[in-house]
């Protein structure tokens, strides 16, 4: 499956008001390609490597979650080597999607959530989830800021050879001083 077909059947965004309260679920296969942030750190080779998705949108006490679940690995560049490096990005998760900071209190305090004012978009009078965008997000907080092997060891090579240089001792000055005095007197 080429990457415009994935991004085609993955649904850019969702009508919040039509799915809500009936919720939406969505099932397939996407690619790094598809994410424009996301592909920026993904190794050039590896950028159709399928990640299998579930998503859904589902209404539990007065509160939306989407939740998530990815199947797959995501292959960055080790910052050492920079040969590629393989995330594993199979995992389940849930964010709560609320529309004020006040239904947090509803919530654990280890619930990730999102408010609905600072991500949703109105289209024709209706109130838009960006879906892909969301997913995107959740991908790249599973990539490391400096992405490296555990044991990998940075690749250097030395030209030519290394002269060593004395390093000034302040005390010779002082001694070259005291001979020159030495001489004079």
């Amino acid at each position: 499956m080429t990457s415009q077909a994935v991004a085609k059947s993955l649904p850019k965004s969702i009508v919040l008001d039509k799915w809500e309260e009936s919720g939406f679920s969505w099932s397939g296969d996407i690619v790094p390609a598809i994410f424009p942030r996301l592909v920026e750190l993904v190794d050039a080779e590896h950028q159709q490597v399928v990640i299998q998705l579930t998503c859904e949108l589902v209404k539990e006490d007065n509160v939306n979650w989407l939740k998530m679940s990815f199947v797959g690995e995501l292959w960055v560049c080790c910052q050492r080597c920079l040969q590629p490096l393989m995330i594993d990005v199979t995992y389940d998760t849930r964010l709560a999607l609320l529309y004020d900071e006040t239904q947090s209190s509803l919530l654990d305090e280890e619930v990730d959530y999102v408010l609905l004012d600072e991500v949703l978009v109105t289209k024709h009078h209706q109130r838009v989830l960006p879906l892909s965008d969301l997913i995107e997000d959740e991908l790249l907080l599973n990539v490391p800021l400096s992405a490296k092997h555990d044991d990998c060891d940075m690749v250097v090579e030395q030209v030519g050879e290394i002269e060593e240089e004395e390093a000034d001792n302040p005390f010779a000055a002082l001694a070259v001083l005291k001979d020159e005095l030495k001489n004079k007197g």
